[in-house]
């Protein structure tokens, strides 16, 4: 019986979530940093962090004069970057274990864009690379 007095000492009520109005800026290596642990743990939004070892694997490929595949490496990491960032607009991730904090994509900042350009860039190189040495003769 003396057990349950201390569970009666606590109100019982509905417990709410509200938004806090507080809005925060992550920096890219907080993304990335954080982006890890929603692939863990399954999140959405997470996916576009995948795009970070294909971008490295279209590089190998790259050094290693295989431009086709480098080109899909990079293609496929654009494509899965911006489609696994932008799902976070609809699909709010959670921030720790309070159920008021929420992590929930407002806006796209220029380090996005940044880091989506390097595969896009890598892309166009591999293909000026793959033209070159289809046609080795043309500049001559």
């Amino acid at each position: 019986m003396g057990l349950i007095f201390p569970a009666l000492a606590f109100e019982i009520v509905n417990y709410k979530t509200s938004h806090s109005g507080v809005m925060i800026d992550m920096r890219g290596i907080e993304v990335t940093a954080w982006g890890v642990l929603g692939l863990l743990f399954l999140q959405i939004p997470a996916i576009g962090w995948l795009a970070n070892p294909l971008y490295w694997l279209s590089c190998v490929f790259f050094v290693k004069k295989k431009y086709q595949f480098a080109i899909a490496a990079a293609l496929t990491a654009t494509i899965l970057g911006f489609i696994g960032t932008i799902s976070a607009y609809w699909f709010a991730l959670p921030n720790g274990s309070s159920p008021d904090s929420q992590i929930l994509l407002t806006k796209l900042l220029l380090g996005f864009w940044l880091w989506l350009a390097a595969p896009t860039f890598l892309m166009l190189v591999n293909f000026v690379y793959l033209q070159y040495k289809s046609h080795p003769n043309a500049h001559e």
